[in-house]
C-alpha cells in the first residue's frame, strides 16, 4: 500500500505540473548557460591567443553549436595561456643566465658551478679580480667587462684546456655513471642490448669472418690446383718414361 500510494502521489504531482512554466524556466536556464559559455570562451580565448580572428571563430562555435561547440573549443584551443608561455620563457632565460657560468676546469676538467672562484677538485684559480674595479673576471678575458681595464696583453691559449685523452676519459666516466644510475634504479629505460642489436652484431661478425676466410679459400684453391698440375705432370712424366723403357726393352729383344 505504501508503494502504491507513493507512485500515485508522484503521478498526481507530475500531472499537476505546469509544463508551459517548466519549459519557460528550462529555456531561461539554457539561455543563461549559453550566455555564460559565450562569455567564458571569449575570456579564456583572450588568455590563450592575441588574434581577434581566432577568438571570433571560437565564439561562433559556441553561438551556433552550443555544447558541441564547447567540446570542439576545448579540443582545439591552445594548451597554454599567454601568461604561462611568458613565465616558461622567462624561466628558461633565467636558467640560461644562471648556467652561463657553468663549464669545466681548464686544468682537471672537473665540472664547475655558478660562483666558483677556485676549482673544487684541484684548486685551480678560475676567476681573477680586476686590479682597477675589483670585480671578478674570468681568466680568459683580455679586458675587464665592467671597467674596460686591460687585464693582459693577449687571451689565454688553448694549451691550458684539457687534452683529448682527458676529455675522452671524462666522457666515458660520465657514460658509466649514467648507466649504473639507470640500472640501479631499474627505470623503464633499458641500457642492455636488445634482440635486434644482438642479431645485427652476429650478422656483422659472420660477414667479417666470411671476408677473412675468402683469401684463405683462394690460397687453398691455388694450392690444390698446383698440386693437381704437379701430379698430372708427374703422371705424364712417368707415362713417358714407361713408354721409353718399353721401347728400349723391345729393341733389346730384336737385337737378340
Amino acid at each position: 500500500m505504501g508503494l502504491e500510494t507513493f507512485i500515485l502521489s508522484m503521478l498526481e504531482f507530475i500531472s499537476n505540473i505546469d509544463f508551459d512554466l517548466f519549459s519557460i524556466i528550462l529555456g531561461m536556464v539554457l539561455i543563461l548557460f549559453w550566455l555564460v559559455m559565450i562569455g567564458w570562451v571569449w575570456i579564456d580565448s583572450g588568455e590563450r591567443t592575441s588574434k581577434t580572428s581566432k577568438r571570433l571563430i571560437y565564439l561562433f562555435l559556441i553561438i551556433f553549436l552550443n555544447i558541441p561547440g564547447l567540446v570542439i573549443y576545448l579540443i582545439v584551443r591552445p594548451s597554454e595561456t599567454i601568461e604561462q608561455i611568458y613565465w616558461a620563457d622567462l624561466e628558461r632565460r633565467y636558467l640560461k643566465y644562471e648556467t652561463s657560468d657553468l663549464g669545466d676546469c681548464s686544468k682537471c676538467g672537473h665540472q664547475l658551478l655558478p660562483g666558483f672562484v677556485f676549482c673544487s677538485n684541484c684548486g685551480n684559480e678560475i676567476k681573477l679580480r680586476c686590479p682597477k674595479c675589483g670585480v671578478l673576471m674570468s681568466k680568459d678575458f683580455k679586458f675587464c667587462s665592467n671597467c674596460g681595464n686591460q687585464l693582459r696583453e693577449r687571451a689565454l691559449t688553448e694549451e691550458q684546456y684539457p687534452n683529448v685523452t682527458v676529455m675522452e676519459q671524462q666522457i666515458q666516466a660520465t657514460k658509466e655513471h649514467a648507466t649504473q644510475t639507470v640500472e640501479s634504479k631499474r627505470t623503464r629505460y633499458k641500457t642492455g642490448k636488445s634482440f635486434v642489436v644482438k642479431l645485427g652484431e652476429s650478422i656483422i661478425s659472420l660477414v667479417r669472418k666470411a671476408k677473412e676466410s675468402i683469401p684463405t679459400k683462394i690460397v687453398l684453391e691455388d694450392t690444390l690446383e698446383k698440386r693437381k698440375e704437379n701430379s698430372e705432370k708427374e703422371h705424364e712424366k712417368n707415362r713417358v718414361q714407361s713408354v721409353q723403357n718399353r721401347k728400349k726393352k723391345n729393341r733389346k729383344k730384336k737385337k737378340r
